[in-house]
């Protein structure tokens, strides 16, 4: 493990470590903060649901194309293209007069998204040999947990002291910094004509159906269907509304957000080597089944320091799930079509991000903020169940063609 991680502590690991903690930093800003400006504004807890569904439309719609564009070109340009995005949304977020005006913006944040955290996986599987490619991501998805609690603390201060719209410009003006991080520092990697032939073709229609196949590709979709379920549509998005309903303050919030993505950031280093030696179906299962729980729990207090102790346990499970899952997702894959296995990821998270909020927002509006996470304990329990059987199958299957071949 320490030879691996020795290897890693190079330039252009480094760097996308850095770009990526950047960008989760710009995204954490408005963590805390969308729900209550939003509702704010003027948005109902169904209307909530609606404008958060649009971050999961435009993210369905746009990561496979987007994975199979930085194939086609290159991830650099992809990566910086992102972060411009995420300067334009943040930007007119801080101008929103009304609700309806938050649209717009999402979308550019999800594209943004789409374009950053998903390609960082693709840029890192181009540029680190297999042997070491576990414990880069591990590396990889501590950055993005680092910066997830650094932005939750900057957006929730800045916020209660100069009020959102200020927080949202602040987290513009980050992006435009990452954007020109990127352009100074990461690498443009030029694809050789013949590991480039599958990508002169911008949708690659074989390509993409042997990943569909692939039975570690199915087990990491499955899986980030409910996980986004849960993380966006329970904890980012009524979550805040339902601490706030208890009593506890905007910095508070922010605080919890922090204390969670600290922990979840400091589990995923020394999981990216033990990702490749567990099998991911099960890893999966386990935090599946522990998000479940912690929706439940969540539901049964109003207690600042019993919620801020759950979402340091949610945390450790969700950075446990990112590097077991994008682990498994990148050695599915090869060079040509890296990046369009990451966006099949993020395509498949982005169903839940897209039906998660609105079913939970006529949820919460008919039934309460505890009808919402009792709703997504169960769903997120279905997920584990369709990933267990996906995983025996799996076995099942190796099994036999192991059997045959001796």
């Amino acid at each position: 493990m320490s030879d691996s991680y020795r290897r890693l502590f190079r330039r252009e690991v480094v760097d996308i470590c850095i770009f990526i903690f950047i960008a989760d930093v710009v995204t954490g800003v408005q963590t805390p903060l969308f729900p209550l400006y939003a509702t704010g504004l003027g948005a109902s807890l169904a209307t909530l649901g609606l404008i958060t569904a649009v971050l999961g439309l435009t993210r369905l719609a746009s990561s496979v194309p987007v994975g199979m564009l930085s194939d086609r070109l290159d991830r650099k340009t992809v990566l910086v293209g992102g972060m411009v995005m995420f300067a334009m949304s943040f930007a007119l977020y801080a101008v929103a007069p009304n609700p309806g005006w938050l649209v717009l913006p999402r979308v550019l944040q999800a594209i943004g998204m789409v374009a950053t955290f998903p390609l960082g996986i693709a840029y890192i599987g181009d540029l680190v040999e297999p042997r070491d490619r576990g414990a880069a991501i591990g590396f990889y998805t501590a950055a993005m947990g680092s910066g997830f609690a650094v932005g939750p603390l900057i957006g929730s201060w800045v916020g209660s002291v100069a009020g959102i719209p200020a927080a949202f410009a602040c987290g513009a003006f980050i992006a435009v910094l990452g954007a020109v991080f990127g352009v100074l520092r990461l690498i443009r990697k030029k694809r050789k004509p013949a590991d480039g032939s599958p990508a002169r073709r911008l949708f690659d229609l074989p390509s993409f159906a042997a990943l569909v196949r692939q039975p570690a590709m199915l087990t990491a979709c499955v899986g980030n269907v409910a996980m986004t379920i849960s993380m966006t549509g329970a904890i980012f998005t009524y979550f805040p509304v339902y601490a706030r309903g208890v009593g506890i303050s905007t910095v508070a919030i922010g605080s919890i957000f922090a204390w969670r993505s600290f922990a979840s950031a400091s589990g995923r280093i020394p999981m990216g080597p033990l990702a490749a030696r567990l099998p991911a179906h099960w890893t999966i299962v386990a935090v599946l089944l522990l998000e479940a729980g912690i929706d439940v729990a969540i539901s049964r207090t109003a207690s600042p320091g019993v919620l801020t102790a759950i979402l340091i346990v949610e945390g450790i499970g969700v950075g446990v799930f990112f590097v077991s899952a994008q682990s498994a997702v990148a050695e599915a894959a090869a060079g040509h079509n890296r990046g369009a296995a990451v966006g099949l990821y993020w395509m498949a998270g982005s169903i839940g991000d897209l039906f998660g909020p609105i079913g939970l927002g006529v949820v919460a509006q008919t039934m309460g903020l505890v009808a919402v996470f009792q709703v997504v304990a169960g769903a997120v329990v279905a997920g584990a169940v369709i990933v267990g059987v996906l995983g025996v199958m799996a076995t099942y299957r190796s099994s036999r063609a192991t059997a045959s071949a001796t």
